[in-house]
């Protein structure tokens, strides 16, 4: 069947364009032409807007003649588009949101929009160039480009500056001068906490490598394991080609400091790098070892808890380097701060003065008598439950002040852990004895204690202003006939006489420390507030429960023949305690409600 359109309507005047033609096959008999070359032709017409727009400029025809889009194609019949580049790379571009700041033959520099990823821009840079040489009557063909090569990094999620090249050569000549410190990015970034001048103004290469070599050497368990950690760290700089000594070239500016209900405060820095072509990297692991990790969810980054699986809040804003062209004239490209950037920086300051309004409702509901008065903006993020003076936790309110951990939900799973173990063992006492080690506030105990009614138990703690706490809640809640608090520590609480007395016990509940000292300083600002020795442990974050194991070892009576123990763990923590308590039997390993291991339980053995 022959076409039904006069090819006499075709444009005579349309510029020589290449045609590309497909032969209709067996399976595609039958269908119209416009789903045809949608489906067949989509190398070169990538959207469906592309192949209606063939049609409608009369650039397909079958058989050699123009064709209604509705044409009924047979097997065998020849279908040819005309490819017009020019249009097709302009349509593309329409797309991809880049603007260009600098050109010169085989280098540019693209400012892109959130949202646009490093594939597009590449594609942009080399497209923009043939309209521009075009514009200058450097005669260029339109046809697909080839995609240029970015030198800095890309961060999807925000707008950013990127120098590009059209070859290997051109990059490698960029790539000395980059090494040679006479490229110099500049980069914004939103950092956790409140970072000080001083803190960032005095970090160089020898203290940073100081640092990190002084913590891994605190935190590993034998030699073997620091200096294994040590060679990882070392390595790093070779893996990604950074000189040892980068943060040397590192210059970093606190611009401003806005206050946040996640992060306790945010920090907006320009930093500037030279002498690496991995810029970002380099500010980010910098900012990482200094406690002010950029916030997102790349490597050395940490994400803010309301702002999950985002890039880094990263965003190159000036960029400063030698022209290819003759002379080698310095380059200087800038442009404005993301304005993503600033948008959360005003959501963090909103939401930090809707949680203050909040913690305000909450003090003036307790009647806290030395808080209720307070200005809001003088709470700073001080936890409510340290202004109110009261914790829910386990359907019951806690008294809580600042020599006390703040219950958490989490810990709620330890309590549930002993309650069954004392309900579902067939050889727990009728009157079972519990120990609350560490006991804080006394909220694990008491919360046992008001649940089963015939146990008794004591509670553990070296604090004195703890168990005074603890004793005040035990009074509040009609449990200071069924419980005791005593004085100890973990490393004599199996001998301890007046702890013995007391004793044995069908079960030990404890949530000790078990957060490492390099964790603790990258932990949101809040925890500043709370006893360190409730939550930091050394040896990773392990010492306690080694200190544990070795004490149960030296008071054999201090639990029951029966006797359990029940531990709260940290994340990703169950090997290292699993290992740490071999020898006695594993009874039970429950998840908290976000799906971690919480709580392990052995029984002596």
């Amino acid at each position: 069947m022959s076409p039904t359109v006069d090819s006499s309507t075709a444009a005579s005047t349309r510029r020589s364009n290449k045609v590309k033609e497909k032969v209709v096959s067996t399976e595609n008999a039958g269908k119209k032409l416009c789903n045809f070359i949608v489906h067949e032709f989509r190398d070169v017409l990538r959207a469906r807007s592309d192949s209606k727009a063939a049609l409608r400029q009369k650039r397909v025809r079958v058989n050699g003649q123009l064709a209604l889009d509705s044409h009924i194609l047979e097997a065998g019949e020849r279908v040819q588009v005309e490819i017009d580049e020019e249009y097709a790379i302009r349509h593309r571009l329409r797309g991809i949101d880049v603007q260009l700041k600098y050109m010169e033959p085989g280098l540019a520099v693209l400012l892109k929009a959130p949202g646009v990823g490093k594939p597009d821009v590449e594609w942009a840079a080399a497209a923009l160039y043939i309209f521009d040489a075009n514009s200058r009557e450097q005669s260029l063909a339109f046809e697909q480009p080839t995609p240029w090569i970015a030198i800095n990094e890309v961060e999807k999620a925000l707008s950013s500056l990127i120098i590009l090249v059209d070859s290997k050569e051109k990059q490698t000549d960029i790539i000395q001068f980059v090494n040679s410190g006479r490229v110099m990015f500049t980069i914004s970034g939103l950092c956790h906490g409140n970072v000080e001048q001083r803190t960032v103004d005095g970090a160089t290469s020898k203290s940073i490598t100081a640092s990190v070599k002084e913590s891994i050497e605190k935190e590993s368990g034998t030699q073997g394991e620091s200096v294994a950690k040590l060679q990882v760290f070392d390595s790093w700089f070779a893996q990604n080609h950074i000189p040892r000594d980068i943060f040397d070239s590192v210059k970093v500016k606190v611009d401003f400091i806005v206050k946040s209900s996640t992060a306790g405060h945010l920090s907006m820095v320009q930093g500037t790098v030279t002498r690496s072509a991995h810029p970002s990297l380099v500010l980010r692991r910098f900012m990482f070892e200094l406690g002010h990790p950029v916030a997102g969810a790349q490597s050395y980054s940490k994400e803010l808890s309301n702002h999950r699986g985002k890039g880094s809040m990263l965003a190159f804003v000036s960029v400063e380097f030698p022209s290819l062209l003759e002379g080698n004239k310095t380059i200087i490209v800038s442009e404005a701060v993301s304005p993503k950037l600033l948008a959360v920086c005003k959501r963090e300051e909103k939401f930090f003065i809707q949680r203050q309004m909040k913690i305000q409702a909450e003090v003036e509901k307790a009647n806290a008598s030395s808080g209720a008065n307070q200005d809001i903006g003088s709470i700073d993020g001080k936890p409510a439950a340290y202004i109110t003076g009261y914790k829910e936790f386990c359907g019951h309110t806690f008294h809580v002040t600042a020599d006390t951990l703040i219950p958490r939900t989490s810990t709620e799973v330890l309590v549930k852990a002993v309650i069954d173990v004392l309900v579902t063992n067939p050889n727990s006492n009728t009157n079972p004895k519990i120990m609350d080690l560490g006991t804080g506030s006394g909220c694990i105990l008491l919360s046992v204690l008001l649940s089963i009614t015939s146990a008794t138990g004591v509670g553990v703690d070296i604090s004195k202003p703890a168990l005074s706490v603890a004793q005040d809640n035990s009074e509040l809640l009609g449990l200071a006939q069924r419980s005791e608090f005593l004085q100890g520590t973990f490393e004599q609480f199996t001998t301890d006489p007046a702890i013995v007395a007391s004793g044995p016990f069908d079960i030990i509940a404890c949530n000790p420390p078990y957060v490492s000292a390099s964790k603790a300083a990258h932990m949101r600002v809040s925890i500043e507030y709370e006893p360190r020795l409730a939550l930091v442990a050394e040896d990773g974050g392990y010492q306690s429960y080694r200190t544990i194991h070795e004490s149960l070892t030296k008071g054999e009576n201090i639990l029951t023949s029966q006797g359990c123990i029940a531990l709260e763990i940290g994340k990703d923590m169950e090997r290292g305690v699993r290992n740490i308590f071999s020898d006695w039997k594993e009874m039970g390993a429950i998840k908290d409600n976000s799906g971690f291991l919480r709580v392990l339980v052995f029984k002596c053995p």
